[in-house]
């Protein structure tokens, strides 16, 4: 291999190392695939932290000791207690069981 084309290799590996930190560190403040979008920044370069940019933001976790639910009814999310068997909806008011497959945790 020549010292052109290991410069080259060099270069590109850093350029995708810079491109993968920036997309990670953007994902991360919009509660996305940290690894992920460094894959995408990596491989893809600045047009992986374009894409990176324009991607709309995802859902937040839930405190530790709880899990996310989803209203049947109108769609709201709440933070409910892991050991909760029903909740209510804080903006409709309905009461609804919580799935038993995430309270075995």
């Amino acid at each position: 291999m020549s010292n052109e084309a290991l410069g080259m290799l060099v270069t590109f590996g850093f350029i995708g190392l810079v491109c993968g930190l920036i997309s990670m560190n953007i994902a991360s403040n919009k509660d996305r695939s940290v690894g992920g979008f460094f894959a995408v920044g990596f491989l893809f370069g600045p047009l992986g932290v374009l894409a990176t940019v324009l991607v709309g933001r995802g859902e937040p976790k839930a405190p530790q000791g709880t899990r996310a639910m989803t209203c049947p009814r109108c769609n709201a999310r709440q933070n409910v207690a892991k050991d909760q068997a029903d909740y209510e909806c804080w903006q409709c008011k309905l009461v609804s069981p919580a799935p038993a497959a995430n309270r075995a945790r």
